[in-house]
């Protein structure tokens, strides 16, 4: 069994003063995961697994940012002829519990259509997430559609 040693921390201050440390334990029983561990001022300390530390970071990390840049292809298609647009995007940022769908329909959906000339034809419009920021990354791929 090795000999236990102080893992290197990584401390911060928030917005109100308060530090913040965080370590990685990696001296722990065969078999078993490392340790990250966080300390707050009050001396509580929260322990998890490194996947689940990264999981957490990037649920912190969303919840942090107010809007997001996408790029995005929108198709328009009419009776005999067929748009296709790639425009880069800036939205608000969903956020966890949103129904990623209806997100996109309330902040992406207004750059279907063709204009004008076209808004008493029918036509069938598609929204996808060509790209996202990598805490966005499960949005890459999505796709909505309407007719009408």
């Amino acid at each position: 069994m090795s000999t236990p040693h102080a893992s290197p921390a990584t401390t911060t201050a928030t917005r109100s003063g308060s530090r913040v440390v965080v370590t990685r334990t990696d001296d722990v029983i065969a078999g078993a995961e490392p340790i990250v561990s966080v300390m707050v001022d009050s001396g509580d300390i929260m322990a998890f697994t490194p996947t689940t530390a990264l999981d957490l970071s990037a649920m912190l990390a969303r919840a942090a940012t107010d809007t997001i840049a996408v790029q995005i292809k929108v198709a328009n298609s009419y009776p005999g002829e067929s748009f296709e647009h790639v425009y880069d995007v800036t939205a608000p940022a969903p956020r966890d519990h949103e129904d990623v769908y209806d997100w996109m329909y309330d902040h992406l959906w207004e750059h279907t259509g063709e204009g004008p000339e076209y808004a008493a034809v029918p036509a069938a419009y598609e929204v996808e997430i060509l790209s996202a920021p990598i805490d966005f990354a499960h949005l890459i791929g999505l796709k909505v559609d309407s007719y009408g």
